[in-house]
Parts: C-alpha cells; sequence; structure tokens
C-alpha cells in the first residue's frame, strides 16, 4: 500500500493534522476493491498515527464501518471519512451511532442534499471539493453547514487563487499541497541569504569533495547558521561538554560532520524563514529521501547531491518565488540547476516522483517511477522512514507545529 499525508490548515495556516491519501501498490498488476483498499489503508493507522502526531483523517467505507474493525484503533488519534450518502443505508448508519456512542468520530465527504444529519454529528467534519463547488455554492454550503454545528473542510486547494478563494468562503479548514506563502506574511530577508548562502555551500561540495578552509569560514561567520549549528549540536547525545563555539564544533567533529548537520539547520531556517515549521519539516524529509531512494538511480549522484536536491524543491513555497528565478539567486552545478528549472536530468526527474507521493498522485507517481526504474514501493517505505527520522533529527514536537 502506498501512502502519504497531506496537511490540515485552519485559517492562519497552522498545521491541525494530516489527512491520508493512499493507494494499493499495483506491481503485481492485480487490481482491488475500494472495500479491499480501505481495509489495508486501515491496517496502517497506527503506523501513520505515530508518523503525524496529531490527528488524521482515513477514508474508509461503509463496509469497513459494519465490520466493526475498527473498533480496535478506539485509542488512536484518527478522524474516519466516510461518504454521507453511506448514512442512508441503516445498518450503516447504526453501525455509525454505536462507534460515535464509544468514542469514535466521523467526518463526512460530501455537502448532504437528502435528511438532516443526526444530532450525534454535531461537531463533525464535513469534507468538500473545491474543483467541484463553484464559490457561490461553497460560501452557502460552509455558512450552512457552519449554522448547523458543522466544520466545513475544503480539500483539493491547490493554487494561491483557490485558497483566496476558500477563505472568503469563511471555511474554517483545507487541504492542499504545499502552498506559497501569502502577501500578508512579511518575508525575512536576512534568513533567506543565510540560506541560500548555505545551500551554495552545500552544492559547492556536492560531488563528494572534502569542505575546505571556506566552509569554515562560513559556517563561523554566518550568524544564523552558526547560532543554528551550535543550538543544533547542544542536544544531550553530544553531553554537557559539547562545542563551546562552532570553531570548536570543526576542532571536535570534523567537516564532514559539520556539512551533514547543516543539511537539518538549513531545513529548519527554510521553517523559520517561511513562519511556517511544516515547510522546514518538509524541505529534510524531501532530502533524505532524495538522499535514500536517489541510490537507485543509474549513475547515482553523490549523497550530498541528492540532499542538495530535496532543500532546493522547497524554496519556491518558503520564498513565494518562482524555482526559475530562485536558480538566478544561487550558484549551482548543473544537475542541481536542472531541479529548479526544467527537471530533465535524472535528480529533477526524481524530485517529480518525490512531489508525486507527497501529494497523493499515485498514477503519475507510478508512471514517473517506471521511467526511473524504482519500485513505488520502496519510494513508499523510504517516505515512511525518512518522515520518522527527520523528525528525531529536528526534534521536532506537537507544539513546534502550533
Amino acid at each position: 500500500m502506498l501512502a502519504s499525508l497531506a496537511p490540515l490548515r485552519d485559517r492562519r495556516d497552522r498545521v491541525v493534522g494530516y489527512a491520508v491519501s493512499a493507494h494499493p501498490d499495483d506491481v503485481r498488476g492485480g487490481a482491488i476493491g475500494p472495500d479491499a483498499e480501505a481495509r489495508q489503508i486501515v491496517e496502517m493507522v497506527p503506523q501513520l498515527s505515530r508518523l503525524a502526531a496529531r490527528s488524521i483523517i482515513v477514508p474508509v467505507t461503509a463496509a469497513v464501518v459494519r465490520e466493526g474493525a475498527m473498533t480496535r484503533f478506539a485509542s488512536v488519534d484518527a478522524v474516519w471519512l466516510i461518504a454521507t450518502e453511506a448514512l442512508d443505508d441503516p445498518v450503516t448508519r447504526r453501525a455509525v451511532d454505536r462507534l460515535i456512542g464509544v468514542g469514535f468520530h466521523f467526518a463526512l465527504q460530501g455537502y448532504p442534499e437528502g435528511d438532516p444529519l443526526p444530532l450525534s454529528f454535531t461537531g463533525s467534519t464535513m469534507v468538500l471539493d473545491a474543483a467541484r463547488t463553484s464559490h457561490a455554492a461553497l460560501a452557502h454550503q460552509v455558512r450552512t453547514l457552519s449554522e448547523a454545528g458543522l466544520r466545513p473542510l475544503v480539500r483539493g486547494v491547490d493554487d494561491r487563487v483557490t485558497r483566496q478563494r476558500v477563505l472568503a468562503a469563511g471555511v474554517p479548514l483545507y487541504a492542499g499541497r504545499q502552498l506559497t506563502r501569502g502577501a500578508a506574511v512579511a518575508p525575512d530577508r536576512t534568513t533567506e541569504d543565510s540560506i541560500l548562502r548555505a545551500i551554495t555551500m552545500l552544492a559547492a561540495f556536492s560531488d563528494g569533495r572534502p569542505p575546505d578552509a571556506a566552509f569554515d569560514a562560513f559556517v563561523r561567520d554566518d550568524p544564523h547558521v552558526a547560532a543554528s549549528l551550535l543550538k543544533a549540536m547542544s542536544s544531550a547525545a553530544l553531553g554537557v561538554r559539547g562545542p563551546r563555539s562552532v570553531s570548536h564544533a570543526l576542532t571536535m567533529l570534523g567537516r564532514d560532520a559539520i556539512i551533514e548537520r547543516l543539511v537539518a539547520v538549513t531545513a529548519r531556517l527554510i521553517g523559520e524563514a517561511a513562519h511556517d515549521p511544516e515547510l522546514g519539516f518538509a524541505a529534510l524529509r524531501r532530502a533524505r529521501l532524495c538522499e535514500r531512494i536517489g541510490v537507485a538511480l543509474d549513475t547515482a549522484p553523490h549523497p550530498r547531491a541528492r540532499v542538495v536536491a530535496g532543500l532546493l524543491s522547497m524554496l519556491e513555497f518558503a520564498f513565494a518565488a518562482p524555482a526559475p528565478v530562485l536558480a538566478q539567486r544561487i550558484t549551482l552545478p548543473s544537475p542541481l540547476r536542472d531541479v529548479l528549472d526544467a527537471r530533465e536530468k535524472p535528480l529533477g526527474q526524481l524530485l517529480d516522483v518525490v512531489d508525486a507521493m507527497e501529494y497523493g498522485w499515485w498514477e503519475d507517481m507510478t508512471a514517473r517511477c517506471q521511467r526511473l526504474g524504482i519500485r513505488p514501493q520502496v519510494v513508499a517505505d523510504a517516505w515512511i522512514e525518512t518522515w520518522k527520522s527527520a523528525r528525531d533529527e529536528l526534534g521536532l514536537s506537537r507544539a513546534d507545529f502550533n
């Protein structure tokens, strides 16, 4: 099973949960029905809930609800998404009411056109589709649902225009691909400059050459990078005798260890520049995912190049600028410049696979994996591992996203 988590954001753009998107790995060529697919998703719920570290919305079918197997997950922080019309079946409706009675939370997919919903659904989430609802209809539906004590959530918010339309309609929650920052968020130019210098430095040694004195001077003299490096190295893992300065850290740990830590520091700075910790988390996830699965490429580039590709893929979202424009601000070797431009070379094509994985574009992901000769399940398994490792590497907790 291929699975991904799409962030759910409130009106202040804070991540408040994740929506599960999943698809069977069809490498064996055997198609399965929606009920079997939903059962496979349900089996992944404990694992996905641990990855998210917050509430997740999980799609289920009426048959899965009626079977009662979900009762195993009473302690999981999950909201179970079922089609609104499924409640027209009395057996399904009784099963849902029974689960609500023991503490389960449900969300409904689709605006209810028939009889009023039972009072047990008061406060529940109602999922609407941005692409299938006009602006006038959306505003009316949001107002009606809110007055009925329901919480509308609009999915498919994949561009800034749609985001503005959805927020203007009064929607409290929305879901979609990573978006560029809104104009209301003041850019942090000094942090942006530090990020670009850090990526330029990482790119300079992306062919595997050992760092030199220029690297020492950069990590020592850049105020944002130096402070973030020292903070990252003051963990319990290094004990009370940790480095007192970046120069001391270079002596203690060596340049290779510092350049490795610079990857996570740059990812965190990406989140700080955008005032959005989720973007920093996503940047490190992508960097580590490219590092892990890029080894499968023919004539695989050095791990450092793969890491830089992942970081580069988030800059247009963090800086609210088109990738080709950003490419003019960074000195990059040709394979990495392609990541911000045409994406015709292997690293760029690998980023297209990562995009499809993150956004749940499963058919597109499968086709792109075939082009690169990588099994989709390999990417999905690596995605889960890098989600865990990135969270640990950044030391993130639930509070970091609030």
